[in-house]
């Protein structure tokens, strides 16, 4: 199923995330992230890493793929992605 399908179905689980969470806007959500997360520390590209637009939105849906999935990622660069953002 892809991202776009996912939102546009009102029983999927993204669809009722965006709902329940986003349903006043985008201000609580921000607000209450940035009440939590004290960190100054921005993750960003490495030397010579681009951020095309097209890669982005294919990280975002994959890492969206994985939030909303019950079973565990058995990709290794998945699965490594997990670890390296986890500490």
């Amino acid at each position: 199923m892809s991202l776009t399908s996912g939102i546009h179905c009102p029983r999927t689980p993204l669809r009722r995330f965006l709902d329940r969470e986003l349903s006043a806007g985008a201000h609580p959500p921000r607000k209450s992230f940035r009440a939590r997360d004290h960190s100054s520390h921005v993750l960003m590209p490495g030397p010579g890493a681009s951020t095309e637009a097209g890669n982005v939105g294919t990280t975002i849906d994959y890492r969206l793929r994985l939030a909303f999935t019950t079973a565990e990622p058995v990709d290794h660069v998945a699965r490594l992605g997990i670890l390296l953002t986890d500490s």
